[in-house]
């Protein structure tokens, strides 16, 4: 047996049916009171979503853009970084490329400078031998000519042509110094300048007196008489006063206390360049400072 459905259920049933199905012309009435119908309100829902959702889309774009902006700056910063460094690198290797051929061209200019002095040493070895002998001959035939000449007269004759020769062939080696002895305290009176071209990193002796210079850079260091001094570009220095001897063959030739002033002036063909003031209780005779000077030193009257 069919059970039939009550009245209540029949009148909820009808009133959802109702509620459903709209006529066409019938209008949708909102409960809120504002006299909107549901699909006016629903219109303005989705226009307020659209609108939240583009918002939405312009902030994750711009937050998007912005992290993007931070990526770019970073690899900008780390290019910029790596090129920097490249840079840097390659500066590094160009400048100990130079520095390598500024090394090898001043070691070439080095070897070629000692090849010269060796050539020059050998043949003022070679002079000296034929002065010598020259000498010995010139005493034989003085001996054979005089005969009974005193001996004070022939020592005198050998002297003069001892510095003539000394001055023709500039041998300092003939004549005898010394190095290191005090001042005895006499007045000086004599001042002579010279610019003075030293070797660099050699030891020479001006009769008896030992100099060495070494540059480094901008500056060089001097040593005279075992005193040491180290110049700037134009600095200048005076060494303590000294006394000096000279002789040759036992006699004296030069006697005096000086001073020596210097100031330095930079590297020339591998010589250290110094303006050199010297004072002296007795003058300087210019043969004097050419049989004095090594071979290998230049000296320039000022």
């Amino acid at each position: 047996m069919v059970k039939l459905p009550d009245k209540e259920s029949l009148e909820g049933f009808t009133k959802k049916v109702s509620e459903a199905v709209k006529l066409p012309g019938e209008e949708e009435k909102s409960d809120s009171g504002n006299g909107l119908s549901e699909k006016e309100l629903e219109k303005i829902r989705e226009e307020e979503r659209k609108k939240i959702e583009k918002e939405q889309k312009e902030k994750d774009a711009a937050e998007k853009a912005k992290k993007y902006e931070e990526i770019e700056a970073q690899k900008r910063a780390e290019d910029e970084r790596l090129l920097a460094e490249k840079k840097k690198q390659l500066e590094m290797e160009r400048l100990e490329k130079e520095r390598q051929a500024e090394e090898i061209k001043k070691n070439q200019e080095k070897e070629l400078w000692a090849k010269e002095e060796e050539k020059k040493r050998l043949e003022e070895e070679k002079k000296k031998a034929e002065i010598e002998k020259e000498l010995l001959r010139k005493q034989k035939e003085e001996q054979k000519a005089a005969g009974k000449q005193s001996h004070t007269l022939r020592n005198i004759l050998i002297i003069v042509v001892i510095i003539l020769a000394v001055l023709a062939a500039g041998y300092v080696s003939l004549i005898t110094g010394n190095d290191n002895i005090n001042a005895y305290g006499y007045p000086l009176s004599y001042s002579a300048t010279y610019d003075i071209l030293i070797p660099d990193n050699t030891d020479v002796s001006f009769a008896g007196i030992p100099v060495k210079a070494i540059s480094s850079g901008n500056s060089a260091t001097l040593m005279i008489n075992n005193d040491r001094r180290t110049l700037a570009m134009g600095e200048t220095a005076t060494f303590p006063a000294k006394h000096l001897i000279i002789k040759t063959l036992g006699i004296t030739v030069f006697d005096s206390d000086y001073e020596v002033t210097a100031t330095y002036l930079g590297v020339v063909t591998n010589k250290d360049d110094f303006r050199t003031v010297i004072k002296t209780s007795q003058p300087i005779p210019s043969w004097l400072v050419n049989i004095m000077k090594p071979s290998s030193v230049q000296i320039i009257a000022v």
